[in-house]
């Protein structure tokens, strides 16, 4: 559960334009005095110096530090295949796949890739799309538009169900 400095900076999902290190993605929601009102920011919401809200008080939030280390186990993969649908969760733990479902408006229009090996965790039309093996997260869906930054918010953020320590 790492904790937010005043002044720190943080964006709904929507608004997240790159991912960096040390950026925190939040996996559960977090009430926040943002702006000197208080508001809830939904997970997949990031802080980050890129982002423009401004946290005006200490705060813990429940997310994931982004690092290396999830740079390294968490692998996006090439997209070929067409695929249209509606979003299967496999893991109903997984608060950020619903919160991402969400956004996307449940039904996709999107690219996948046959690579996926491991256990699914979400899937299209049978289709894995997401998937873990040995502790690490496969990503074989794109989107190919501004959307494609939700996928990797996503895939980053389930790298915290594996290795909840990078939490800390």
């Amino acid at each position: 559960m790492p904790y937010v400095d005043v002044d720190s900076k943080i964006c709904r999902p929507n608004e997240v334009k790159e991912i960096k290190e040390g950026d925190i993605i939040l996996v559960y929601p977090a009430t926040l005095n943002v702006n000197g009102k208080i508001v809830t920011f939904p997970p997949l919401s990031l802080i980050s110096e890129e982002c423009t809200n401004e946290i005006k008080n200490l705060s813990w939030v429940e997310g994931i530090i982004v690092n290396q280390e999830i740079f390294h186990n968490v692998t996006f993969l090439k997209c070929e295949n067409h695929i249209e649908g509606e979003i299967e969760i496999l893991e109903p733990t997984l608060l950020t796949a619903f919160t991402f479902k969400h956004m996307i408006g449940g039904k996709i229009k999107g690219y996948t890739s046959q690579l996926i090996k491991g256990i699914p965790l979400l899937k299209v039309n049978n289709q894995p799309i997401i998937s873990i093996d040995k502790g690490k997260v496969s990503v074989g869906l794109c989107f190919l538009d501004k959307r494609d930054i939700l996928v990797r918010l996503l895939g980053y953020s389930i790298f915290f169900y594996i290795n909840p320590s990078l939490s800390i």
